[in-house]
């Protein structure tokens, strides 16, 4: 019976043990998935387009109850969001599962393996598989999926025909291709994958000002072409008041000329018959173009205001300024910033050929390839894709849009889908002809190899063209063809510049010349820091005195100081591993071509030749240059003429030196937050300078316009201002220092001095002055050093880098790094300009441990 039990009380514990894992299976499957995903709303979204996104979102989860949302949210930076936060994201090691792709970063994603194919998902989708499609051309590829049932329905009017060529591309990864072994397919070191999903489409159109069209007596309508444009822009110029007929930011030349370049037939990059990115955008086509710009900055002309010279505003922007036409995108998002009543919109000119050619561009997203072998969170990641730029998703935000009474800004062919075909009537004409012009002669944004420089040299051209003397008097004096020769001139040596920088082309013998420069320098950086740490390991040996005694028991002495040595262990330690570990890998990464998933390739001195002929790096340690020469002018000295201060003021000593310090007891973004609101539109600064603009017009019976400047995005100013309030906060705690070595001056010296008659002036001349003066001079070489490596943390809440025209008017040299490290993940250039800048301040370094060496100190009061 014994037994009999015993047998059956295993076989119950066996059982419930089968129950117990059947159970835990069955949880397993049913547990949440978190899904963090761009495109998820977070906690700031409002207004219709936040309703919209939060419907969305809740109508997924109804159908996908088991995916827990997460918001894709990263830090806003100034001027980069959109391209940054993904691959911050990814060098942190934080990147959500749904990345935000664009046109022009693409290639990047693409070639660094940021991204999973989505072909296997696109022929599930529509109901298919296509066997080797890999091995197709894009029209093949597209053609097998047109046969299968799914594919009209959801994505013919999701993905056109540009983006194929945009989203299809070649894979990096060759014949080790893992996903091609995935689906059993036919091994090949050409083949291609789809990356990445159109969620929305962008159309370029142009807007205009309807009440300043009606006040110059031109039709409700945009401009038929280019010629037009023109004619309608210098009527209604008059920048006496502010208005003017175009708005060209000259922070945006390339993009805000674009559609004049597209319409000439100009194109900004262009694959050879290899299959290789160059830049042409120094055709005839783009001659014509920029003539074209040209003319608008400088082709005197006069109308009922008066005589002029060019329709661009080039001032400051401010608020006060009105613009007769502006390019933008159009999409829900631009209507919501514009009154209906004053501002209409069309497509874009046509060029001389009558060809209209505005730019093509999608929001996109695609699946981190981090998540390769994470089926659930991958899958999750499709379905959400798939969803938010879907039918279902598109019928959601009509349907808000309507019932928030934006029916208006709606597409008519989303309307009439929706169910809301009254609304049609009351949709802006030029949206469905904008539209349909823009798919069918749209650009895609240039998309190659690095291409989200593209613009940044293309500006630079345009740049030079605007402000070219011999371009200004062949204009003036009508030569056309002198004009186009000089602009085909400068094209043609910014494309060559353009070729070698962005996409590395150069000819064999420059190719040779700059590594050997860059093998040179390298070995010069290494023997440096070699002859640098033996100066210094000399000098403090030098300095230290040594018994007999002591010298014969040994150079360590671990028995005797052993205490000791453990003391200094964890120091020790941690020096290494947060200093000297970072600094050879660092060494390691400078001859790679790293990559943050791990497909490093050693490139020799590569990324060496590119730091030392970059003018990027050159202009950007010129600019650090200029804030550590206003740092050593402004900064470096308040805190010496604040503590001479501080020590001379004869009552409320303890006062004064608690306001000056206050400040610093500040957050460091709490700072950043109140000083970049004083710099505003109606911030602090301008209301300072109103209030006598005000008086003076009071007084004097004058009009002088008040100031609405934002003083950050003031080439001339930004750089000063971004360095006032780590002045203004560092000021208080920064004389502490002095104050104690003015303490240590000895009372019978300003007592004698009294005597002799000195007054303050003369005291702090020739006694204060002087005792601290080896103070002074280490601070001083500290300062200069801390500055050339600083400043990045400020100016990066502040500005981000800018404003650029076309360069970074704040970005220093430590942004500049982290640009390209977090910014680029180019690691191995960032640490290539890191040892560069480090042999170039080595020698203050060494300079002031000399000093230190040869200074003795004491107590005050010591003898």
């Amino acid at each position: 019976m014994r037994n009999i039990f015993t047998f059956k009380f295993l076989i119950a514990l066996l059982l419930a043990g089968q129950i117990d894992m059947f159970a835990g299976d069955v949880q397993n499957k049913s547990e949440k998935i978190e899904l963090k995903a761009w495109g998820v709303p977070d906690n700031n979204v409002w207004g219709p387009d936040g309703e919209a996104s939060i419907k969305i979102m809740q109508e997924f989860q109804k159908l996908h109850p088991l995916v827990n949302l997460v918001p894709a949210t990263g830090l806003y930076i100034p001027n980069r969001s959109m391209d940054t936060v993904p691959l911050m994201q990814i060098a942190g090691d934080i990147s959500p599962a749904v990345m935000y792709v664009n046109f022009r970063q693409s290639s990047t994603y693409i070639g660094q393996k940021f991204l999973y194919p989505l072909d296997a998902y696109i022929e599930k989708t529509s109901g298919t598989e296509i066997r080797d499609g890999h091995l197709m051309s894009n029209e093949q590829y597209v053609a097998a999926l047109r046969k299968s049932p799914r594919y009209g329905e959801i994505f013919e009017e999701r993905i056109p025909a540009q983006c194929w060529e945009v989203i299809r591309r070649e894979c990096p990864y060759g014949e080790s291709c893992q996903f091609v072994k995935e689906r059993q397919g036919t091994v090949s070191a050409l083949h291609y994958h789809a990356w990445c999903m159109p969620q929305s489409q962008l159309v370029m159109a142009l807007f205009y000002r309807r009440d300043l069209f009606a006040e110059a007596g031109l039709p409700d309508r945009v401009p038929g072409d280019m010629d037009e444009y023109l004619e309608w822009a210098r009527k209604i110029h008059n920048p006496k008041e502010n208005i003017f007929g175009v708005n060209i930011p000259l922070g945006e030349l390339s993009w805000s000329t674009l559609s004049f370049f597209y319409s000439c037939g100009g194109r900004a990059v262009a694959q050879d018959e290899k299959g290789n990115w160059r830049c042409v955008f120094n055709t005839p086509e783009a001659v014509e173009a920029y003539y074209y710009v040209a003319r608008m900055f400088m082709e005197p002309f006069e109308n009922r205001f008066g005589k002029f010279e060019g329709v661009v505003n080039l001032g400051d922007q401010n608020s006060a300024i009105q613009y007769a036409m502006y390019f933008n995108y159009i999409d829900q998002k631009s209507f919501q910033q514009i009154d209906p009543n004053t501002t209409n919109f069309g497509p874009v000119p046509k060029g001389p050929k009558g060809v209209r050619g505005s730019e093509f561009n999608a929001m996109m997203t695609g699946i981190y390839a981090g998540f390769d072998k994470n089926v659930k969170v991958r899958d999750a990641a499709w379905e959400w894709m798939l969803f938010i730029g879907g039918n279902e998703a598109k019928l959601i935000q009509a349907k808000v849009y309507v019932e928030n009474g934006l029916g208006r800004f709606v597409r008519p062919k989303l309307l009439e889908r929706a169910g809301y075909s009254e609304f049609v009537n009351k949709v802006p004409a030029g949206w469905q002809e904008a539209s349909d012009q823009a798919l069918k002669n749209g650009v895609p944004e240039p998309y190659g190899k690095n291409c989200q420089m593209v613009y940044t040299y293309m500006s630079q051209a345009i740049d030079q063209i605007r402000t070219d003397g011999e371009i200004k008097r062949c204009i003036l004096a009508k030569d056309e063809s002198g004009a186009k020769k000089r602009i085909q001139e400068i094209l043609n040596v910014r494309v060559d510049i353009a070729n070698q920088k962005m996409l590395n082309i150069l000819p064999k013998e420059v190719r040779i010349f700059r590594t050997r420069v860059a093998a040179g320098v390298s070995i010069a950086i290494f023997a440096i820091f070699v002859l640098v740490l033996f100066k210094v390991f000399k000098t403090f040996s030098e300095s230290m005195t040594r018994s007999d005694a002591d010298r014969a028991r040994g150079e360590w002495q671990f028995g005797r100081h052993k205490i000791a040595y453990l003391i200094l262990l964890p120091a020790i330690l941690s020096i290494a591993v947060w200093s000297y570990w970072p600094l050879m890998r660092g060494t390691v990464m400078a001859f790679q071509e790293y990559n943050v998933r791990g497909f490093s390739t050693w490139i020799g001195f590569d990324n060496f030749a590119v730091v030392l002929f970059s003018r990027e790096f050159w202009y950007a340690m010129l600019v650090s240059l200029e804030y550590t020469f206003l740092f050593m002018t402004f900064g470096f000295i308040a805190p010496i003429v604040l503590a001479l201060l501080l020590a001379e003021v004869p009552k409320g000593k303890i006062l004064f030196r608690t306001i000056y310090y206050l400040p610093a007891m500040l957050a460091g973004v709490v700072v950043i937050f109140l000083w970049k609101g004083f710099y505003g539109q109606h911030g602090m600064i301008n209301q300072i300078l109103n209030f006598f603009v005000d008086a003076t017009n009071y007084v004097l019976g004058t009009h002088v316009t008040e100031f609405t400047t934002a003083w950050l995005d003031s080439p001339a100013f930004a750089l000063f201002f971004c360095l006032l309030p780590s002045i203004w906060a560092g000021m208080g705690p920064g004389c502490l220092i002095y104050l104690a070595a003015l303490k240590g001056i000895p009372e019978d010296l300003y007592e004698a001095a009294d005597i002799d008659g000195a007054n303050t002036f003369q005291k702090v001349s020739f006694i204060a002055l002087p005792s601290i003066k080896a103070l002074i001079s280490i601070n001083f070489i500290g300062a200069a050093i801390g500055c050339m490596k600083s400043g990045s943390e400020f100016i990066l809440a502040m500005t981000g880098g800018g404003p650029y025209t076309p360069h970074g008017m704040t970005e220093v040299i430590g942004l500049h790094i982290f640009w390209e490290a977090f910014g680029f993940l180019r690691f191995g250039v960032a640490t290539a300009m890191a040892w560069i800048l480090g042999a170039m301040l080595i020698g203050f370094t060494v300079y002031q441990l000399q000093s230190l060496s040869r200074m003795e100190f004491k107590a005050a009061g010591g003898k």
